[in-house]
Formats: C-alpha cells, sequence, structure tokens
C-alpha cells in the first residue's frame, strides 16, 4: 500500500489542470503576411494596429463573421503602406464602438484605403481622417463601402474629413452604404481651414469626395442645421446617386474657413417625410461660395410643398458676413475685387463669392431638370438674400450673372423651345441646342461662360455647354466617370475593388426625355 502525501496529491492535480487548460484554445490573434491577413471575430483594435504595422502595402485584412468591440484607440493606417479592412464574404461583421474607429495622422498618401462590408453600430465618427489634430496633406484614394451604419448619437458624424486648423484634402468614395440615424446626422462632414494657395479649381474632377449610390435615412429629423453633407474651406463635395429621407444636402459658405471650392449634386432621390423638415424646405442649401452644379433630382415630401426647396446665399453681402469673422464687401476690403465704380459694384466680385472659383475666376452655378417626384413640376435653384441694412445682394448676386437656372422643367423639343439661348439655360440632345446664344456681362472682364445647355447625348452623362462668346458653345462641365473608377477597380491598373453596380433609384426616370 503506498501511500502519497497532501502535497504530491496537490502536484498531480495541477498537472492534471494545467493539462486541460492547454487543451483549450486562447483566442487567436490576427495572422497573417504580405499582403494577406485575418482577423477571427473579436479581434482588438490592438490586433488590428498589429496587422497595420506588419503588413506590406496593399495588403488586405480580411475579418469572420461575428461580433466586434472597438474602443479606446482607433486603427490608424500607416500612409506609407495602402491597406483594406474588409468583412469576409457572406459574413456579418458587427462592430460596436463609442469612439473612433479609423483614423490617419498628418501626411500625404496616393496609396488605397478602404473600409467595406462592417455592420457599424456607433455613436461617434466611423472615419476621422485628422483625430489628432493639425493634419495637413494629401489622400487621394479613400474608399467607404457596401456598409450597413447604424448611428445613435444627436447630430453624429459619420465621416469626419479634416478639422478646422489645418487644411486636409481628401479624395475618394463613399458608395452602395446603408445608413440609418435616430436623429439629424452627418454622413459626411469635410472641415478646414482656409487655405490661401488651394488646389486648382476641382469642378467635374477626381479632386472631390464623392457620395455616390448610398441609402440614408433619418428616423427623426431633429435639427434643420445638420443634413447628410456639410463642408467647410475648400471641402469639394459630389453628391450623386444617392436615396435619402430625412437628410437635406447641405454645405457652409465663404465665412467658414473661405468655404467649399466645390459642391455638385445630381442623380439623387430627395425625400422629407418629417413635418420639421417644412415641406422639403431647403433640402438644398449652400451658405454660398465658389462654384455649385445641382441637376436632376427627385424631390418629395408629405407635406405642402415648400417655396424654397433648393437655395443658395452669400453672407459677405451683408455687415459682419451675417455672422461674423469676416468684414462685408463693400468695396473697402483688399480681399474683394473692388471693381470701379464702388456704388454700382460694391466689392464685386467679392472674395470666393458664388459664381467664382477658390482662383476668383468667373465660374457661375447651372442648375436644371430638378423636379418634384409627384408631379414633375420644375423645382428651381433660389438665391435667398438673406435681408438687412446694408445689403449689397443686389450689386453681387445676378441672376444670368452669377447663375443660371432651366427656363423649363422639359427638355429642348427644338433649337428655340423652351430655351432660345436668350437667358437661362436649357436640356435635351445636341441637335436641339440653340444656334445662338447670349454671353455673360462678365466676358467684358474676361469670363467665358454665359448661358448654358445640356446636352443629354453627349459622353455617358451628358456635357454642358455655355455661350462663351456670342453664339458660340464651349464645354463648360463634364461630370465625372460614374461609377467612380474606386468602385469599378479601374484606378491606377485596379485594387479598387467594387464589381458592378446597382442601377440609379428607378424615381429619377419621371421625366422622360
Amino acid at each position: 500500500m503506498i501511500i502519497r502525501s497532501a502535497p504530491i496529491r496537490q502536484l498531480i492535480c495541477l498537472i492534471g489542470l494545467v493539462s486541460i487548460l492547454s487543451a483549450i484554445p486562447a483566442q487567436a490573434a490576427c495572422t497573417g503576411s504580405g499582403t494577406s491577413w485575418s482577423c477571427p471575430a473579436g479581434a482588438s483594435v490592438s490586433d488590428v494596429n498589429n496587422v497595420v504595422s506588419s503588413a506590406s502595402d496593399g495588403a488586405t485584412v480580411t475579418f469572420a463573421g461575428g461580433s466586434y468591440s472597438w474602443g479606446g484607440s482607433e486603427i490608424m493606417p500607416s500612409l506609407s503602406k495602402g491597406i483594406t479592412f474588409m468583412c469576409a464574404s457572406g459574413s456579418k461583421c458587427t462592430v460596436s464602438a463609442s469612439n473612433t474607429i479609423f483614423g490617419f495622422n498628418s501626411g500625404s498618401s496616393s496609396n488605397l484605403y478602404r473600409i467595406s462590408g462592417f455592420t457599424f453600430n456607433i455613436s461617434s465618427y466611423l472615419l476621422w481622417t485628422c483625430p489628432s489634430g493639425g493634419c495637413n496633406g494629401t489622400l487621394t484614394q479613400v474608399r467607404v463601402d457596401n456598409n450597413t451604419v447604424n448611428a445613435s448619437a444627436s447630430e453624429q458624424v459619420v465621416l469626419q474629413l479634416g478639422e478646422n486648423s489645418s487644411t486636409q484634402y481628401i479624395y475618394g468614395v463613399a458608395d452602395h452604404n446603408t445608413v440609418t440615424c435616430n436623429s439629424s446626422c452627418y454622413f459626411l462632414e469635410w472641415i478646414n481651414a482656409q487655405d490661401n494657395t488651394p488646389p486648382p479649381p476641382p469642378l467635374g474632377t477626381a479632386n472631390n469626395f464623392f457620395i455616390e449610390d448610398n441609402t440614408i435615412t433619418i428616423k427623426s429629423l431633429t435639427d434643420l442645421g445638420t443634413g447628410c453633407t456639410d463642408g467647410w474651406g475648400q471641402a469639394a463635395i459630389v453628391y450623386r446617386h444617392n436615396t435619402s429621407t430625412n437628410c437635406r444636402v447641405i454645405v457652409h459658405g465663404v465665412t467658414h474657413g473661405g468655404g467649399p471650392s466645390n459642391f455638385e449634386v445630381y442623380d439623387n432621390t430627395i425625400t422629407e417625410t418629417d413635418s420639421n423638415g417644412d415641406g422639403c424646405y431647403r433640402c438644398v442649401h449652400h451658405q454660398g461660395s465658389n462654384t455649385m452644379i445641382v441637376f436632376n433630382n427627385a424631390l418629395s415630401t408629405t407635406g405642402a410643398k415648400s417655396s424654397d426647396p433648393m437655395a443658395f446665399l452669400h453672407y459677405c453681402s451683408l455687415a459682419n458676413c451675417i455672422d461674423g469673422g469676416m468684414s462685408e464687401c463693400d468695396g473697402t476690403q483688399s480681399q474683394d475685387g473692388n471693381r470701379s465704380p464702388t456704388a454700382t459694384y460694391r466689392g464685386y466680385p467679392c472674395f470666393r463669392q458664388p459664381g467664382r472659383d477658390v482662383t476668383g475666376a468667373y465660374k457661375p452655378i447651372y442648375a436644371w431638370k430638378n423636379y418634384w417626384a409627384d408631379t414633375s413640376a420644375k423645382v428651381d435653384l433660389n438665391y435667398d438674400d438673406p435681408g438687412g441694412s446694408p445689403d449689397y445682394s443686389a450689386q453681387h448676386i445676378q441672376q444670368n450673372r452669377e447663375y443660371y437656372v432651366a427656363v423649363s422643367a422639359n427638355a429642348q423639343t427644338s433649337p428655340t423651345s423652351p430655351f432660345n439661348g436668350t437667358t437661362g439655360m436649357g436640356f435635351g440632345t445636341l441637335a436641339n441646342r440653340p444656334t445662338s446664344c447670349t454671353t455673360s456681362t462678365e466676358a467684358a472682364f474676361g469670363g467665358q461662360a454665359g448661358v448654358g445647355y445640356f446636352a443629354t447625348d453627349q459622353g455617358s452623362q451628358g456635357t454642358l455647354y455655355t455661350c462663351s462668346a456670342t453664339n458660340t458653345w464651349s464645354v463648360y462641365y463634364v461630370p465625372y466617370t460614374y461609377p467612380h473608377p474606386l468602385v469599378t477597380g479601374t484606378v491606377g491598373g485596379g485594387g479598387g475593388g467594387g464589381g458592378t453596380p446597382p442601377n440609379p433609384p428607378s424615381s429619377l426616370t419621371a421625366i422622360v426625355q
């Protein structure tokens, strides 16, 4: 008979316990090498940042279906290496977070950065390109696509570009996302400080951030100052082929960092169902700066229709530019054009006013084929004079000089009807473009634009011509490639990812050409 002492029995039990525990797999960290990495459900921010540090340029990190809780610090891609974060095909990767999830540091990169296929339940930024502040530089290939975003915070921003003490330029696309906000929220907000040597005018170019083919729903319209978009200094935003509910498409103006450089809004279905929206009042709204293109948007409301569903302003036609921080354009400020005689022009052309580009060159606003979805009635882009004293709006903003609107909701039936080339603009086939046209009074000062005509059969999306000289039509604007090259994978020979995008919303065919 062998009698074991208590210590020996405890040692045997401990050995057995260690053996059992070693047989239970621990939570694995992300694995991979080079450009191919995978992360298991539950991987932490630290795990993902370890991949960022180790991965090669152009890496794809594939996440397994399951839940992720990403708190604390941000996932910070390196500016020296592009990277794609993607949920595994056919899986559901649910990310919960109350802080910024993805961020960047100051600097520039032409690498691809992509976030795709996740479900985000968030109360803060999904992406903030400058969470630490002080970011200057340019990122040329950013794509956020095919995500489901549930935003719970009041006036929440989903995608935040830049911040107001630096100048950061982010070009790319957010596409095919489904976004739901409990209350008024921004899908995209781009904020910069004023840049006195900004990038070239971006109208119709790749140097914009595109909001494309998204579905955005706000359950309760709680703040009319919060919208699908917002832009400050030199922001360049193209909002196209989206379907939104209770989500105003808006940007700020010249008093906010010099205002956006460019704002294009086209081929969207914009619906207002919340009574706080007051009949789709200013569903598309620009506080006023530089240039703007607005066309082929279908608007609808469940209430009485607003008489002002699309509008722009110019704050600096009034004292203190209304909200302060700048001086009124009145003929005494060195930053303005100050054309003589002062009594006639009152400082015109003003610093970055509507109808100019960021260089100060003449660049009018054009709007056509915007309509109420249920009646096909024409929706005009209005200039809303804020009122006050003194008010130099009449000197600074004039229809058929700073902005041109379509004379009819209907396409051209002949070279003289409904648009005859004298005032406003028209649209239809090139064969029906008027043979004569009127240029702007700015032609005497070097401005090469006037009445406009959008030829629907020129190019895959149409071409806008303007009257650059009397009876002379010149190409003014061609919508940038649709779908965006990052969607089809044609940027830099591929790598953008994508596949075939869905067709635009069917309601956009309400007007038949």
